[in-house]
């Protein structure tokens, strides 16, 4: 049995976070109750990591972080009822989001920005998009689906550009491809300061100080204990250095250290 809601609510380190405590827990009862996938609005990776947690304390294990693509940064919780047993049964009619193309014929390239800001100005909340992937031409947008209609009729303009503004096929979504480079390598443990060193190439004492400074981040979250544990699949930014992410825990090796593969994001 998981811990209960008033335990679960403790987590939060402010009133900000228990009422998304308290949202999540909803959803999943209603999914529950009402024998259908519910879904959240979109979260950021701060939020997405409270969420883990919760989930973990509560023992839930049918709900899913889904952003409409592999890699998405900003996604929403989808908690299942009893009879899906995960989130490959899934139909694109039960994601709470849908797929927009915005297309534009402007004379410079319009930026992740300008798309952001044609958003925020039709007075849309950051948490009713999801990520936005800026290419040759235009963008795709992931927003929630009551909205979808709002954005279709409303956004003709982005910068000081004409866009125009379509609803394509989840599948047909155009991802940039993110390049990353690959570091391997062995650490004592997997402490955050240990990690930051391969990832940044940087001494254990510079890496401490940055966590001390206040500089690191872990899932959006500010970091500032460097013994703070760090697994696999963690998403870790130093600023002004860039982002990475711990792709891969592996065995030990035979002086008995950690080894990990780190893709650094360039």
């Amino acid at each position: 049995m998981g811990a209960k809601r008033d335990d679960i609510l403790k987590l939060a380190q402010n009133g900000e976070e228990r009422l998304l405590l308290s949202h999540l827990l909803d959803k999943q009862r209603q999914a529950e109750q009402y024998m259908q996938p519910v879904g959240t609005y979109f979260l950021d990776l701060h939020q997405q990591n409270l969420c883990r947690r919760a989930m973990q304390a509560a023992r839930v294990t049918r709900y899913d972080l889904q952003g409409g693509f592999e890699g998405a940064e900003r996604r929403c919780a989808l908690f299942l009822p009893d009879y899906m047993e995960d989130a490959a049964m899934l139909q694109p009619e039960d994601l709470p989001f849908v797929a927009l193309r915005v297309g534009n014929t402007a004379p410079r390239a319009l930026t992740h920005r300008d798309y952001l800001g044609a958003l925020m100005g039709l007075g849309i909340r950051r948490e009713m998009a999801g990520d936005i992937l800026v290419k040759e031409g235009g963008a795709d947008l992931l927003v929630m689906g009551d909205i979808a209609p709002f954005v279709l009729q409303n956004l003709d303009k982005a910068g000081s550009a004409a866009v125009t503004c379509d609803r394509i096929p989840m599948d047909q979504l155009e991802v940039p491809q993110v390049k990353v480079k690959i570091l391997r390598d062995t650490v004592p443990s997997l402490r955050l300061d240990a990690v930051l060193t391969v990832a940044f190439s940087l001494s254990r004492g510079d890496a401490a100080d940055c966590i001390l400074r206040g500089l690191v981040q872990v899932y959006g979250s500010e970091m500032l204990k460097p013994d703070r544990p760090v697994e696999q699949g963690a998403r870790i930014a130093l600023r002004g250095k860039g982002k990475a992410i711990l792709a891969q825990v592996g065995g030990q090796s035979k002086k008995g250290r950690t080894m990990i593969e780190v893709h650094k994001l360039i």
